[in-house]
């Protein structure tokens, strides 16, 4: 059985995702926000911090809906969260993000880091997403973004197209840093930057930074965020 929302038809038969009763029953009494979703990205369940979180209305339930039928500032989101839900089915490994919105009954803007897993049947098969919300408090918003604007960004590796510090490299590329600036930040010879910069180039099939970029972003790959910057109070956004 199917439905179309915005012009998409989506699976909405969920027979094959079960929650256990105690399972259920654990993440009611939870403090953090807790779900899980299907392989549409429809919602199976929410606890009630996640109702609160998202500010939604008393007695409203989001089981049965998509992000962007929430009454919440984060539905604009949906397209990036449903990516997220795609990454965790498609890895099968965990996958983070950051989110930062007005959260909360008085709507203040929080950062919260939402760790998503595969969420199985009895028989091991990958039949949704699990997720779990927690507090980025270790740092103040201004390593996060500036003014009052919401983001939505991927903190675990997109794809294996590139190693880690390749990654690392990458972002400052796209931060408008120079070889020597790099350099810098990574603690390595110029020389080694100018050398891993080409290996990018070559495995992206591409010839200058400004092309680079635009691979990283028809790949979808522009929200990826290395976590050691945010571990070391570093701006994340340009």
């Amino acid at each position: 059985m199917s439905r179309k929302i915005n012009n998409e038809f989506v699976n909405q038969d969920t027979t094959q995702l079960e929650i256990p009763l105690v399972l259920q029953r654990y993440m009611d009494n939870l403090d953090e926000p807790y779900g899980i979703k299907d392989k549409s990205s429809i919602f199976v369940y929410a606890n009630k911090a996640y109702h609160d979180l998202l500010n939604l209305p008393k007695g409203y339930n989001v089981a049965g809906r998509l992000d962007s039928e929430l009454p919440a500032t984060t539905s604009e989101y949906a397209s990036m969260f449903k990516a997220h839900d795609r990454l965790v089915e498609n890895t099968g490994k965990r996958r983070s993000s950051l989110e930062i919105h007005p959260f909360g009954r008085d709507q203040k803007l929080r950062a919260y880091f939402f760790d998503k897993t595969p969420f199985p049947d009895s028989s091991g098969k990958t039949v949704g997403t699990f997720f779990h919300g927690r507090k980025a408090e270790h740092l103040s918003l201004r390593f996060y973004t500036k003014g009052d604007k919401a983001e939505s960004l991927l903190l675990t590796l997109p794809s294996n197209i590139f190693s880690e510090i390749e990654w690392m490299i990458i972002f400052y590329l796209r931060s408008h840093l120079c070889r020597k600036e790099i350099a810098l930040k990574l603690n390595r010879s110029e020389g080694y930057i100018k050398n891993l910069i080409a290996m990018i180039y070559d495995k992206a099939g591409v010839t200058n930074t400004r092309m680079l970029i635009d691979f990283i972003r028809e790949n979808g790959w522009h929200r990826y965020v290395p976590e050691q910057l945010l571990t070391h109070h570093h701006r994340i956004l340009p």
